[in-house]
């Protein structure tokens, strides 16, 4: 844990405010379907977000992301790693502190933003530290946000801010707190053990005939039948609804233009240097300095940045901060290296250089035919299976088994049976051909009862169960078991005189034995070393560490080892404290990691009870239309 400990307390003091902000929009669980609601994708409290919000909000963050791990993330990729649901649930606590800071009647004027960029390290000249207009810009760059649209954000953060900062004491953990930790984390124990097997315990005995029919009668409960069920299966998967599918080329063509521009083609971007000025004088002579030969990177220095900090990478048009700027970057005939500027732009003068030009890129219609196909019939196959549901279910609305109505819809039930809850047969066969998913079903359903149509878990088809016979458990007769209860006998002797040499060591240790000299009776001597609490072995695992760790000096604790029955016993011989293994300005870092780690902890639950009061419904219907596959 330490080791750890040290990696996360990197650079923990400078970003505690960034670490409190990011636990104030900490993930909850979407809420379940019965609290949808018809007309909004999202609803918290008096406000509502349409599916055009939740997509552009899910858009730019995923732009982001995309950027972040340069560009190797997709889209599908992206809602698979449940983005989607990020989106929402920032959406929703956003909201809930918004109405609760306005209940409050919480302000922000102006200035205090303009104080925050001020003072504010993200934003200041590593060489200066001071205010860096250029900073600025690329940060906005960076998150597809111009300047109006970051002022606002500023403004409701901030707001939002007061009211997580109230219930922040950034202050160190207290000494109480932190001396029992470093103890915890630095403890080490000096014990032996003895592995207490088969051999040391005895002979083992022999059972009469008596002795097994004994054991059968008072474990009955190990030697019953589970519960067995017979039951009828209709599955209907995708891939039964594919053949002869064919997409027309017209069809084809229609859902390219459609999706060309947004699936299709991905714009131009360039490379820029940008340096903005005070005044336009010191920009033309930066421009003039540029025709001298003078390097971008020579007028960065001067102004105490480097390269990368005035570099805007394979950027668009539109994610260019200000306007201006950008439609002279990108205006035609501006090749690679050649400088713009002076620019009159929103924050001074900017002077510009095109580092490098990416040709935007137009995949062609045979490209991504195969795609398309697959995609347009995938449509097709689910309309064929939801008409082939309605089409067995018109059937069952007249009061038709399910047998006669996919009969009706040309479709015949399968029998599988007698079959237990996972999926053994009497005898012990595995039945693999059933969906998990639908034996679970087949034990929810009384004798001559039918299911509805119920979504594999595979979601690629439904299924239909109906119940023809339940098996209760049942007690196996003794000669159907005979040699599994000699097993199960011989196994419980082996184990009753492990147990019993364990407390015979036990007993003799207390009376004033050491566990060596009893050790030594046995013909065994026992393994002595020092541990810690992450310590294991092939005889000490996790479970047995912690029960070491929790005895007392010199007490005695014992576990099992192994699948044969033996048992290993431990005793504490020594307990001591490794506490220079954290030097003192390590702990102290640990104290404040785990102070904010205490207010992190407030902050969620003060969160989640906003959330709760003001109710939070998810219509999931309209969140999974956005995201959807298909057109």
């Amino acid at each position: 844990m330490l080791s750890q400990v040290r990696g996360a307390l990197k650079g923990a003091v400078a970003w505690i405010v960034i670490i409190l902000l990011v636990a104030a929009f900490a993930l909850w669980q979407v809420p379940n379907a019965s609290q949808l609601l018809a007309n909004s994708a999202v609803t918290v409290g008096n406000e509502s977000f349409s599916q055009r919000t939740v997509s552009s909000e899910f858009d730019q963050t995923f732009q982001r992301a995309s950027r972040e791990s340069g560009g190797g993330l997709t889209r599908e990729e992206a809602v698979a790693s449940g983005m989607a649901r990020q989106v929402v649930d920032r959406l929703v606590t956003q909201s809930a502190l918004d109405q609760y800071a306005q209940k409050m009647n919480l302000a922000l004027p102006r200035s205090a933003i303009r104080d925050y960029l001020q003072e504010s390290e993200m934003f200041q000249n590593p060489a200066t530290g001071a205010f860096d207009r250029t900073t600025l810009e690329n940060i906005l760059l960076s998150n597809g946000l111009s300047v109006k649209q970051f002022e606002t954000m500023m403004h409701d953060d901030l707001r939002r801010s007061q009211l997580v900062e109230a219930l922040v004491s950034e202050a160190s953990a207290p000494d109480s707190l932190m001396d029992a930790m470093v103890l915890r984390e630095t403890e080490r124990r000096r014990v032996a053990y003895l592995t207490v097997t088969d051999e040391m315990s005895g002979e083992a005995a022999e059972p009469t005939p008596e002795d097994l029919q004994a054991y059968y009668q008072e474990n009955e409960e190990v030697f019953t039948a589970p519960e067995y069920r017979t039951f009828d299966l209709l599955v209907l998967r995708a891939d039964d609804f594919r053949e002869g599918l064919e997409a027309s080329e017209d069809e084809m063509r229609r859902l390219y233009e459609a999706g060309k521009d947004r699936l299709y083609s991905t714009q131009e971007t360039r490379t820029l240097y940008q340096i903005t000025y005070e005044t336009e004088a010191e920009a033309e002579a930066a421009v003039a300095d540029l025709a001298q030969g003078e390097s971008f990177e020579s007028l960065a220095l001067e102004r105490g940045m480097t390269l990368d900090a005035v570099t805007f990478a394979d950027a668009t048009q539109s994610q260019i901060v200000d306007p201006a700027v950008g439609a002279a970057a990108f205006e035609a005939g501006v090749a690679e290296g050649a400088v713009v500027g002076p620019v009159r732009s929103l924050f001074g003068w900017t002077v510009a250089q095109v580092a490098a030009v990416t040709p935007g890129e137009e995949r062609s219609f045979e490209d991504v035919r195969p795609e398309l196909e697959a995609s347009f019939l995938d449509n097709d196959v689910r309309r064929r299976m939801q008409d082939a549901l309605d089409e067995i279910e018109e059937v069952r609305d007249t009061g038709a088994e399910l047998a006669e109505a996919a009969e009706a819809a040309g479709y015949t039930l399968e029998t599988f049976g007698p079959i237990d809850r996972v999926s053994f047969a009497p005898g012990g066969a595995i039945i693999d051909k059933v969906p998990g998913e639908a034996i679970a079903e087949a034990f929810q359903l009384d004798e001559g009862e039918q299911s509805e149509a119920l979504r594999l878990a595979t979601e690629d088809g439904y299924f239909f169960v109906s119940l023809r016979e339940i098996i209760p458990p049942a007690l196996k007769p003794y000669d159907y078991v005979e040699a599994e209860v000699e097993q199960r006998w011989r196994a419980d002797e082996r184990r009753e005189r492990i147990e019993n040499t364990v407390a015979a060591i036990r007993e003799a240790v207390a009376a004033g034995d050491s566990l060596n000299d009893v050790a030594d009776t046995y013909g065994r001597a026992p393994i002595e070393l020092v541990i810690d609490r992450r310590f294991t072995n092939e005889v000490i695992n996790k479970p047995f560490n912690e029960k070491i760790f929790f005895a007392k000096l010199n007490d005695l604790v014992s576990s099992t080892v192994g699948n044969n029955g033996a048992q290993v016993i431990a005793e504490v011989r020594e307990i001591g404290f490794g506490r220079s293994a954290i030097s003192p300005a390590e702990e102290a870092r640990l104290a404040e990691l785990v102070g904010m780690q205490l207010d992190q902890e407030l902050i969620s639950a003060f969160v989640e009870g906003i959330r709760e009061d003001y109710g939070v419904k998810i219509n999931q219907t309209q969140i999974d239309a956005i995201f959807s596959d298909g057109f």
